[in-house]
C-alpha cells in the first residue's frame, strides 16, 4: 500500500547578540568543517576496528539526543546535518487483528527520530526539517550553541526565523479558503462576542474561532465572507493570531498561511511504498531541491526568494 508522507521545512538565519544590542548574522562553516572532519575520523577509526565514540550527543529536556551525522556536498557546498531524538520509551509492534507486543530492545538501544538541517555556506541560511517526533528548532539552535560556546566562537547564539514577506498578498489571491482560524483580544474580543452572544460574559481575556469548511475536496467557505473577514482582521492589533488554510488554485495543494508571524514554509510530499521509513538523503535531496529549485508555492527557489527579501 502507498502511503504519501507530507513534511515541512522552515527557514533560519544564524546570529550572534553583540555586546552593544545589534544582531549579526554568523557563519557556521568553520564550526561544522571542524564536526565534518572529526565524524570522518572516527568512522574511518571504526572501519578500522577501533572503539571510537565519536558522535556528539547532548541531553534536551532530560533526554538524550545527538547530531548523527554530518556530511558536505561538495558542487553545492551545502552541509548535510541529521540530528536524534533518543527515545527510550518502546512502541508496540502488532497486526492488524494480531495482539500487540513492546518491541524487545536492550537498555542501552533507544528509537531513534531523525531532522535534518541543509547550511548554505555561501548565504548562511539553515533550513530545518520539521519532525513532530524528532527535535524542533530551538533544540538544534541549543546544540549549535553549545558546540560554539565550546569553541569559543560565539556567545548568545540564536537562529532567527525567516519571514515570508508575501503572505499577506497571498492570503488575499486565494481561489479557495478552507480554513480561517483567529485569536482576538481588547476590543476586538468584544466585539466578536458581540457578534455572537446575546450577552457579553465577563472575565474574557481573548476569544479563539475557527472556521472550518466541509471534508470534501471541493468544498470552500464563502469567499466574500473570507475576504471580508481577512480584510477585517488583518493589520489590527488586537488580532493576536490570524491563520489560514487556502488553495491558490483549482490544482494546488491545500497549504497554510499565517498573517502574524509570516513565517517562510515549504513543504514536500513522499511516497512511501516498500520503505516504511524515509531516508535522511531523500529527504535532503528534496531539500537541496526545493531551496535551488521550488515549488508551485515559492514561484522559483526558495534560496532566490530569501536573497531577495534582504
Amino acid at each position: 500500500m502507498t502511503k504519501v508522507k507530507k513534511i515541512g521545512f522552515n527557514f533560519f538565519k544564524p546570529v550572534t547578540e553583540q555586546e552593544d544590542g545589534t544582531i549579526q548574522q554568523i557563519n557556521l562553516q568553520p564550526l561544522f568543517e571542524r564536526l565534518r572532519t572529526q565524524y570522518l575520523r572516527g568512522r574511518e577509526s571504526m572501519r578500522n576496528g577501533e572503539e571510537e565514540q565519536y558522535k556528539r550527543v547532548y541531553s534536551y529536556n532530560f533526554e538524550p539526543a545527538r547530531l548523527s551525522d554530518i556530511t558536505i556536498e561538495q558542487h553545492t557546498q551545502y552541509f548535510h546535518l541529521t540530528f536524534e531524538r533518543l527515545n527510550y520509551t518502546l512502541p508496540n509492534r502488532t497486526t492488524l487483528h494480531g495482539d500487540s507486543e513492546i518491541l524487545d530492545l536492550d537498555d542501552d538501544e533507544y528509537i531513534g527520530h531523525e531532522a535534518n538541517v541543509l547550511y548554505d555556506t555561501t548565504n548562511r541560511i539553515l533550513m530545518i526539517q520539521r519532525n513532530r517526533d524528532s527535535l524542533g528548532p530551538t533544540a538544534i539552535a541549543s546544540f549549535i550553541e553549545a558546540l560554539l560556546l565550546e569553541a569559543g566562537a560565539a556567545n548568545n547564539f540564536s537562529i532567527a526565523m525567516i519571514s515570508d514577506d508575501t503572505a499577506r498578498r497571498r492570503a488575499f489571491n486565494q481561489a479557495a479558503y478552507r480554513k480561517i482560524s483567529t485569536r482576538v483580544v481588547g476590543q476586538k474580543a468584544n466585539d466578536l462576542l458581540g457578534r455572537l452572544l446575546d450577552q457579553r460574559p465577563q472575565g474574557i481575556e481573548s476569544v479563539e474561532i475557527t472556521f472550518n469548511s466541509r471534508g470534501t475536496r471541493d468544498a470552500e467557505i464563502d469567499n466574500d465572507f473570507s475576504s471580508n473577514f481577512l480584510e477585517e482582521y488583518t493589520d489590527d492589533p488586537d488580532v493576536q493570531m490570524l491563520r489560514i488554510r487556502s488553495r491558490e488554485d483549482d490544482e494546488s495543494p491545500v497549504e497554510p498561511i499565517d498573517l502574524i508571524n509570516h513565517k517562510l514554509e515549504a513543504y514536500a510530499y513522499f511516497e512511501l511504498q516498500n520503505d516504511r521509513q524515509l531516508s535522511s538523503i531523500r529527504v535532503f535531496e528534496e531539500m537541496r531541491n526545493l531551496f535551488d529549485v521550488g515549488d508551485e508555492r515559492s514561484n522559483g527557489a526558495y534560496k532566490n526568494k530569501i536573497l531577495r527579501m534582504r
